[in-house]
Formats: C-alpha cells, sequence, structure tokens
C-alpha cells in the first residue's frame, strides 16, 4: 500500500532504498494533482467520504499498535516506520491504475512513422481495426440513436504531420504486448443448469505480495465477496447476494499530445484559441533521503502538462509537448465500486458504473433473474476520424471539447443478453463499423478474445469445469495463422530438414508448458520482427512502436512485396523469404546455444517478482503454459492475476477461485504462496460466501 502510493506521488526517494527512481514521472504526468483534486469530490459524497475516512483510520489504527516485529519485513530491511495513512493515498492508488491501463498512446510514434514513411505504408502498418475483427459488442447489434456531431476538423494543409522527426544509431527496443485480461458471461440457454455463469481473470504484472487481496465484507446493508487492491476500500472484482462483476481493460485511447506554440515576445506564454496564455508553473520539490531537495518546475497547459522538456525526459521528440489525459478530471471511481457492491439489479449495475471515468473498463455481468450484460464505461472524446492518432497542434484545441464533449454513457458500447447467448471481452477493439462514432485505440487484441469466442459459439450444456478448461486454453490462434504463412517459404531449403521445421509442422498450436514447437515459434517470431521492422526501432530521438502480430501476419498474406521487408543497412533488397530465412538461421543459432531453453517452461520463464525487486522473496520457471495471446495469457512476468467463476445454478452466486501468491505479505508464512502450485496446475478452490456471521463462526469450529 505505501510502496505503492509513494511512487505514484513520486515519493520514493523518501525511503531509504537503494537504486531507486526519484519517481518524477509520476509527479509530472499530475497523478498526485489529480488525486488531491479527486479527494474533493469523493469528499462531497457521503458514501464514499465515510469509506474513505474509515478506511484510513483503520489502517491508522493497526500502525499505532503495530510494534516493529509485526511490521512487514520490508519496513524491518529498510529500518523504516511506515506513514500515517491518508485518505489522498487511496486515490492515489486509482490514479496509479488509471496510469498503469492507459498510458500506452501512440500519438508521436504514429506521427513519426507517417512522416517517415508516407501514408500508404503507414495505413498497411497500423490499421484502425483488425482486418476480420471480433469486437465486444456482436457485429450483428444495431444503434438506435442519434450520435453527436464529430468536432470540426482544424484542416490544417498537413495537420498529422506535425513535430520534428529525428534519426539518431538504431537501438534495440521490444515492449511486452498481448496481454491484457479476459472476462465473459454465458447465458442459460448455453449451460447445464439453465443459469448464467460469469469469469474473469485480470493479467497483470506478477507480484508478491499478491496484487489483489481476497475478502468478504459484511455490513447491515450489503453482504459482498471479491477482491480488493490493498488501500482500496471495498471489493473492486466479485459478487453479492444478486449480481456478479468482473473488468477487462478498454484500450480506447484517452490521452492526446499537443506541440506548443510558444510566444516569441514571453516564453512564459502559449497559444490557445486563437490567444496568449501564461503557463501555470508547479514546482515540484522531492526530498532525498540523505541528500539535498531536488526541486522541478512543471508548466501546465489549460488541457495538461509539458512532461517532458531539458531537465526531463531524454527522447527529443517528446520534449516541449502538451499531455491531455482523461485521469486528470476530477471524478469518484471509488463510487462505482461501493455502489456496485450494494447493487441488486441490472440498472442498479448500470447506475454504478457510470461513475467509472478513467481508466474505462469493460465491466461484464450476470444476475440472479438470468440476465448477462457487457459495458465499456469511461470518459471518451466524441472525435473526428483519427483525431488523438497523432500529434495535434495545442492552438487548434477547443478547450471546451477536450474537458467535456465527451460519448454519453447511454451511447457507450453495451449490450444485454444478446442473440448468441453469451458477451465477452479480451482487450479487442469495442464495435464494429456500424457504431457511430469514430472509435481508436491501438494494441487491440484480435486473437484472445476469437479463442474465447469461438469456444463458447460453439459450446452447449456448459459447466463451471468447462469454463475452468477455457480460462487455462493454451491454443495459439497467433501461431495457428502466422505459421502456414511462414513454413511454406522454407519449403525445399536447407532448413525443411531441421528439427525445429519438423516440429513445427507437426505442432497443435498449443503453447503447452513443456512444448518444444511454442519456444521454437515465438523464437523465431522475435527474430522475424527484429529483421523485418528494423526501421521501427526506437533510438534515443525518434520514438516508434512495431505494428500488431496480427498485422504482421496480414502484410505477409496479403503484401509479401512490402517494402519494409528490406533491411536498411544491406546493400541487397531482401525479400519476405529472405526474412525468413534469416531469422530462421538466428533461431536454428539461439537453440545451439541455449538447449535448455527448447522447453517452453525454461523458454518464456514465467515468474513471481517481489515488489521491491528482492530475488530471495520471488518465483522463477513456474511451471504453466500459455503465453501472450492466448487465453491462459501468462509470459514472462505477466499472468492472470486473479481467476475467477461464478455460477448461478443454485439461485445464489457460487464462486471459485485461484491467484498466484497468498493472502500473507510475510515471506516466511505459508500463506504467502501457498496458492502458486494450485494456480500453475489449473485448480480452483471454493469460496466459502456466509450469509451471516453463525454461520462463518459454525466453519471456523469444524
Amino acid at each position: 500500500m505505501e510502496f505503492i502510493s509513494l511512487l505514484a506521488s513520486g515519493r520514493l526517494s523518501e525511503i531509504p532504498v537503494k537504486k531507486l527512481c526519484l519517481g518524477s514521472y509520476h509527479r509530472r504526468i499530475g497523478l498526485k494533482r489529480a488525486a488531491e483534486n479527486s479527494l474533493k469530490t469523493i469528499l462531497e459524497n457521503e458514501t464514499t467520504k465515510n469509506a474513505v475516512l474509515s478506511f484510513s483510520e483503520g489502517v491508522n489504527q493497526f500502525i499505532k499498535e503495530a510494534q516493529r516485529g509485526n511490521l512487514p519485513i520490508e519496513y524491518k530491511l529498510m529500518g523504516y516506520r511506515p506513514e500515517k495513512w491518508q485518505p489522498v493515498n487511496s486515490v492515489l492508488l486509482l490514479k496509479f491504475m488509471a496510469n498503469d491501463l492507459t498510458a500506452n498512446d501512440n500519438d508521436i510514434e504514429f506521427t513519426n512513422a507517417l512522416h517517415l514513411f508516407g501514408r500508404e505504408v503507414f495505413d498497411i502498418l497500423y490499421p484502425d481495426e483488425p482486418s476480420s475483427p471480433d469486437p465486444i459488442i456482436p457485429l450483428s447489434v444495431s444503434y438506435n440513436f442519434k450520435a453527436l456531431p464529430a468536432p470540426q476538423h482544424p484542416n490544417e494543409k498537413d495537420s498529422s504531420l506535425l513535430g520534428a522527426l529525428y534519426k539518431n544509431p538504431i537501438r534495440d527496443f521490444y515492449p511486452q504486448r498481448g496481454l491484457g485480461s479476459n472476462n465473459w458471461a454465458v447465458s442459460g440457454t448455453k449451460t447445464a443448469s439453465g443459469t448464467p455463469i460469469l469469469c474473469n481473470d485480470p493479467h497483470l504484472a506478477l507480484s508478491f505480495p499478491s496484487i489483489w487481496y481476497e475478502m468478504q465484507l459484511k455490513t447491515p446493508d450489503m453482504n459482498v465477496y471479491g477482491v480488493t487492491l490493498p488501500g482500496a476500500p471495498g471489493i473492486i472484482i466479485g459478487y453479492n447476494e444478486s449480481i456478479a462483476w468482473g473488468v477487462t481493460n478498454a484500450g480506447m485511447d484517452v490521452r492526446d499530445w499537443f506541440t506548443v506554440e510558444r510566444n516569441p515576445a514571453n516564453a512564459n506564454q502559449y497559444q490557445l484559441e486563437g490567444k496568449w496564455v501564461d503557463f501555470e508553473n508547479i514546482e515540484e520539490t522531492f526530498k532525498v533521503k540523505g541528500a539535498k531537495d531536488i526541486k522541478n518546475t512543471v508548466k501546465w497547459t489549460k488541457i495538461g502538462p509539458i512532461v517532458y522538456d531539458k531537465d526531463f525526459g531524454q527522447v527529443k521528440d517528446k520534449l516541449d509537448l502538451a499531455m491531455s489525459w482523461t485521469a486528470l478530471y476530477d471524478t469518484n471511481e471509488l463510487l462505482a465500486f461501493l455502489d456496485l457492491n450494494k447493487s441488486k439489479s441490472h440498472n442498479d449495475y448500470l447506475d454504478a458504473i457510470a461513475h467509472f471515468r478513467c481508466p474505462a473498463q469493460n465491466f461484464v455481468y450476470a444476475d440472479i433473474d438470468s440476465n448477462i450484460a457487457i459495458k465499456e464505461n469511461g470518459s471518451f472524446w466524441v472525435r473526428y476520424p483519427e483525431q488523438g492518432k497523432f500529434v495535434q497542434k495545442l492552438s487548434d484545441v477547443n478547450v471546451k471539447q477536450i474537458q467535456s464533449y465527451f460519448i454519453p454513457d447511454d451511447q457507450l458500447p453495451y449490450v444485454l443478453n444478446p442473440e448468441r447467448g453469451f458477451v465477452s471481452s479480451a482487450n479487442q477493439i469495442p464495435t464494429g463499423a456500424n457504431y457511430p462514432y469514430y472509435v481508436y485505440g491501438f494494441d487491440y487484441e484480435n486473437y484472445r478474445n476469437r479463442r474465447i469466442n469461438e469456444v463458447l459459439a460453439s459450446s452447449q450444456n456448459i459447466t463451471v469445469e468447462d469454463m475452468k478448461k477455457l480460462h487455462y486454453d493454451n491454443v495459439s490462434i497467433h501461431a495457428r495463422e502466422a505459421l502456414p504463412v511462414m513454413l511454406p517459404y522454407l519449403f525445399d531449403t536447407k532448413y525443411s530438414k531441421s528439427d525445429i521445421y519438423k516440429e513445427l509442422s507437426l505442432w497443435n498450436y498449443h503453447t503447452d508448458v513443456h512444448s518444444k514447437a511454442a519456444s521454437y515459434f515465438y523464437k523465431w517470431w522475435e527474430e522475424f520482427e527484429k529483421l523485418a521492422w528494423d526501421e521501427l526501432k526506437s533510438t534515443d530521438e525518434t520514438s516508434f512502436v512495431l505494428p500488431e502480430e496480427y498485422t504482421s501476419v496480414d502484410i505477409m498474406k496479403n503484401h509479401p512485396d512490402f517494402p519494409l521487408f528490406d533491411i536498411q543497412s544491406t546493400q541487397k533488397i531482401e525479400t519476405l523469404k529472405d526474412i525468413l530465412m534469416m531469422s530462421m538461421d538466428s533461431t536454428i543459432s539461439w537453440f545451439k546455444e541455449n538447449t535448455d531453453k527448447e522447453d517452453f517452461q525454461y523458454y518464456k520463464n514465467t515468474s513471481i517478482s517481489h515488489l521491491a525487486q528482492i530475488d530471495e522473496f520471488s518465483m522463477h520457471n513456474l511451471n504453466i503454459g500459455g503465453y501472450s495471446h492466448t487465453v491462459n495469457a501468462t509470459s514472462s512476468r505477466w499472468g492472470s492475476s486473479v481467476r475467477y467463476i461464478i455460477d448461478f445454478k443454485s439461485g445464489r452466486p457460487q464462486g471459485y477461485g485461484m491467484y498466484p501468491g497468498g493472502e500473507s505479505g510475510n515471506p516466511a508464512s505459508p500463506a504467502y504462496s501457498n496458492f502458486v502450485k494450485a494456480w500453475e496446475e489449473g485448480k480452483y478452490y471454493t469460496h466459502h460466501f456466509y450469509r451471516n456471521l453463525d454461520d462463518a463462526e459454525k466453519d471456523l469450529k469444524r
């Protein structure tokens, strides 16, 4: 709790731990300021006011009573005692999660790519949607509302080609991709019991202590079971006597970047809506343990801060840009969860999630009345086509439009009891082309979602056991679609006699924990991307982003003569076949030197790391299959942080779950990691959801 609040507020430098970052970034993007402003809104509402004040009082009572021996071991190692918990710390946690889940904007990278390669190549590399989309809201759903008009395009001669494009020696940088979360709910028309089943598994960085804390909360006006984030009052994902809900990240773009035109006669002014406006200069002071304070001035515009300047940030194409982000607005996401905890009906669920603005989430729903639903809720700007995809000019901005012109709640992507008998989301595009608003977000999923949907669509008489199997489904549609394109280029070559070729030719596309073929495929794919997209490696001066894997497969299938397949650093003009052969050479060589990595368990090395990176408190080489883009999305550092299945067959929700950790944060306790082995093996425990205290006490005496 304290570590995250210190990180989010840019205060890690105040505690005596070596190699901890200053935390300037989180302060500069405005997390602390946004939390302080949102706290005012939270305190204006009696429900959330009582929650944060009572929660803080309880935490502080523990801190007051805790002796040194009762504190977590991390405090002992640092020689540090926890500070008094403040209500703003709980809000900081929510803002920190907003940054974690909405920071993947690519305005700068796309502007660079468009500038460098031109429109035709750019559109092939970065389409707005997959060639075969399978959106959250089924394509058969129609939208019977009148959409708000899109804002007027500034009509610049070339408004997308803004900012400078720098060139520098290339360095390798391939970020983790293909991860997110899954949720779905199946109607009673497809289950063996005739009642709904709801499932959720949010994918986050795996860590000790566990990200989630599981609990049941019973008060005079509610009885709710689920998981919460330490530091947040209420249940975040779970169920009560009447309803169940789960979440996945929405992925729509809610963060934009703008070039700033400064007044030549006054460096503290910038142009906005035809006028010169003064910057708001916020001096941030960072206290450093055992050293002098560090002062840092952040310039704020009317729409947000200048995050990177000459004093902060090293990538030149990000300097002196203003950032607009919906998480900076005064919001009360806590009210959404507290109202969900007490909800009794579908309408209550809709009213509750209306308070959830950022990070936008896909809220899946089921209830005792046999309803299932899903809604994507958040603050989404009404945009003209491609608005937000590229760096924009701040001088063109309409401040009112930026601050309040959002898609109305009753027009957000949503479906109730669809004909196909299930709802689902896995971070894919929310709607099809028939949705009347421009929907944009890079890094949408297009493999896990299709696998979930193909399994659910083809299934009948679904049981809880079926849902457990789907949670741990290791089928890689990525490999299933890529390999039939890639392997034929190696037919009748020296590679077709290799063990790797033979393994891949016979593979069933299951990324099982001891599969050799899975290791071979993902290494080959990694080497292929390095060679194919050598022009897209970021530098210290220029930012780029790789195309999505499904786009790369589409390019191989439909554009085999794509000009970027040529390697810039060679005199020869390479073809796709050359790239595939060269990347296979690298793959074969790598496995000759790393024979221990042929087993998929050791190739991907799924690890659960301690929050403070203490290796002795971590676990490595976990015995679990799956990988990026499989439903069981378990890679080296990311995976299912908790798995939930809620069954309504008894007329009252019955939960089953598992998560990679335990209820204790003490590494010496058996409850620190006692669930990890069961999580690896795909086992679940049954939730004890008690009706009252007497039932719980009877169980304790058994």
